[in-house]
């Protein structure tokens, strides 16, 4: 499995950061350089059609457009499966045992999710197989980021023919069932997740994280006040409850993918 890494020309230390950790866990890795989106002026008006939720700015066309040459690598790769990672990400133990083998990733499996944001998210109860002590679970609803996950061949030939007309951040895109690439795809999710990314959970001050600067191009949800922040706290704790009691009917399981 040949592992991949998305790395802006402009952010050097974050490759030398990178290198440091793959030369702890003794795995090699291709660097892919990443699609600048301060270069893509041209390229954002082209992809001015409007997404599900807000128009995307350069920055996350940039981003879609590195993990495509990603995908583009992947597909051309002899390996069945290949590793993609953005470079603000941080690894929990076990990593290289996990890495260094791919007779634990399911046969069906076009895409295995390796990160968590620590967002509520639905996944199979049972699991499909074991990574070490750690459970391969189907995920069955949204699970935002993009800094870690592993394609199949496949799953790389379903992601580019899937994405020639894209309006939405890649992470969207992969991982949201209103998505048009959610359907096509068959997404497993490791839990406890093996990675987790810098603007998650802000370790490491030193990261000048991509995804931190991503995130000022997504629109910001105004908060509630008054009555509608009101009825919203009340009605919060119901929803998990009914969307717990749904998930376990369905032989599911609603709640946050732990990172370790």
């Amino acid at each position: 499995m040949r592992i991949f890494v998305i790395n802006l020309d402009r952010a050097p230390q974050r490759l030398e950061r990178m290198a440091s950790l793959f030369g702890e866990l003794r795995l090699d890795f291709t660097r892919v350089p990443a699609i600048d989106g301060r270069d893509l002026a041209d390229r954002q008006a082209s992809h001015s059609r409007k997404g599900m939720y807000y128009d995307l700015g350069s920055g996350e066309i940039g981003c879609f457009l590195s993990h495509i040459e990603c995908w583009q690598a992947a597909e051309k790769e002899e390996a069945e499966y290949n590793a993609i990672f953005e470079d603000d990400v941080h690894f929990g133990a076990g990593a290289r045992e996990l890495l260094a083998d791919t007779s634990w990733i399911p046969v069906d499996a076009d895409v295995v999710k390796l990160e968590t944001t620590l967002v509520r998210t639905l996944v199979d109860r049972g699991s499909t197989a074991r990574a070490g002590d750690r459970s391969v679970r189907r995920l069955r609803d949204t699970h935002p980021g993009t800094g870690a996950y592993i394609v199949s061949r496949k799953g790389a030939r379903k992601l580019l023919e899937l994405s020639t007309d894209f309006a939405d951040p890649v992470d969207q895109f992969m991982f949201n069932p209103v998505s048009v690439a959610w359907n096509a795809l068959t997404i497993y999710q490791v839990d406890p997740a093996i990675c987790v990314q810098e603007v998650v959970v802000g370790k490491d001050d030193s990261v000048d994280a991509l995804a931190s600067g991503l995130k000022h191009e997504r629109p910001v949800q105004e908060k509630a006040h008054g009555t509608e922040k009101l009825m919203k706290e009340i009605a919060r704790p119901l929803g998990r409850l009914a969307a717990s009691v749904g998930a376990s009917l369905r032989g599911q399981r609603w709640g946050k993918v732990r990172f370790r």
